[in-house]
């Protein structure tokens, strides 16, 4: 399974509309810790965006996060409904981002599937216009979060699934981990459900405990790299005081487990796991990830109190301390103790 470095993404969208200021929230994302940004170079009729736009302001936006030791990801397709030259603007904005080698990542186009594409990126379609394009390249996100449609670049982006509560929405992160598995491929937690002010659900999460949630499994199941996406984010301003502390408890998550490589990856009842049963009356997920003898368990969505999810500690394991815990999410670090010989080898069956 290939691997990304740690990426600590958050997104600065329309940052390139005209005659916009994105230098505040570029210092933003900077000062929180944030190491890379994601911005849409393509036509946006909803921000008054053009191509003519993006050709002129994206140099000096990549000099910008250049200045602040940022990197970049680059979509270069939106809006393709509109009606302009794939090819002809996928050179242009390619030609602009050779001259910067903060541009380490670039997708062909924002859900290419979606209606304002009119229909011209395809998967194949996506495949030639990647060849036109500096790797590493993903052709898009695809219109299900566990679909492999669109997995034939080097990574699959993924935009998680938010037609679910706002707990089994965020545990969908371990769907990346099987999308990995599956294409032998990096899967790329770039666009989840934005933070906000207040939720709208199915749009927007102001919950700073889902977002905390969220790193912890981006560290879990994808070596945490993740983009932070919020509304502020879409508008490529600074963050509203709601979602500022969600972005803060997003990069908290990421850090629950020092460092970026492979933790192993144990669900309740899996062989060998810290944790053999729980109630999932009350609880909607319990999963570990170990590294050598010791590791973390995240308990997420939790109904009423702890004492309800009924969690039954075994094969050696036993918590030694709780690195967090916020409303409806507690998480453990845990360790062996010798006593019982371990066996990480076993079915992937129980709760996914």
């Amino acid at each position: 399974m290939g691997a990304l470095h740690a990426i600590r993404g958050a997104s600065v969208l329309s940052a390139l509309r005209p005659g916009h200021n994105y230098r505040p929230a570029l210092d933003e994302v900077f000062s929180l810790g944030f190491d890379l940004v994601r911005v849409f170079c393509g036509a946006l009729p909803w921000a008054g965006q053009s191509l003519e736009d993006v050709y002129a302001n994206l140099p000096t936006f990549l000099a910008e996060c250049e200045a602040r030791g940022l990197n970049v990801y680059l979509s270069f397709n939106t809006e393709a409904g509109t009606g302009y030259d794939l090819e002809a603007h996928v050179d242009r904005v390619e030609g602009i981002a050779r001259n910067f080698p903060v541009v380490v990542l670039r997708e062909v186009a924002n859900e290419p599937w979606h209606d304002t594409q009119g229909g011209r990126l395809e998967p194949g379609r996506c495949a030639e216009l990647a060849q036109h394009m500096a790797w590493p390249v993903g052709l898009g996100a695809a219109p299900d979060d566990e679909s492999h449609e669109y997995a034939g670049g080097a990574f699959a982006p993924v935009h998680l699934d938010r037609g679910r509560d706002k707990w089994n929405m965020v545990r969908r992160v371990r769907e990346m981990l099987q999308l990995s598995l599956d294409t032998g491929k990096p899967a790329f937690n770039q666009e989840p459900i934005g933070a906000a002010e207040v939720s709208d659900p199915g749009r927007r999460e102001a919950d700073p405990a889902i977002w905390y949630t969220m790193g912890a499994l981006n560290r879990l199941f994808v070596h945490g790299s993740g983009v932070f996406h919020s509304q502020s984010g879409l508008d490529a301003v600074p963050l509203g005081p709601n979602q500022r502390t969600c972005a803060v408890e997003y990069l908290t998550g990421v850090n629950v487990w020092p460092g970026a490589h492979h933790v192993q990856y144990l669900n309740t009842g899996h062989a060998g796991s810290p944790v053999l049963s729980a109630d999932f009356d009350y609880v909607c997920r319990v999963y570990s990830g170990i590294d050598g003898n010791e590791g973390f368990t995240i308990a997420l969505g939790i109904v009423n109190t702890l004492a309800d999810c009924k969690i039954e500690w075994g094969n050696g394991y036993s918590p030694v301390s709780v690195i967090r815990e916020l409303p409806g999410v507690t998480v453990w670090h845990v360790r062996w103790n010798g006593s019982t010989t371990r066996d990480h080898k076993g079915p992937r069956e129980g709760p996914r």
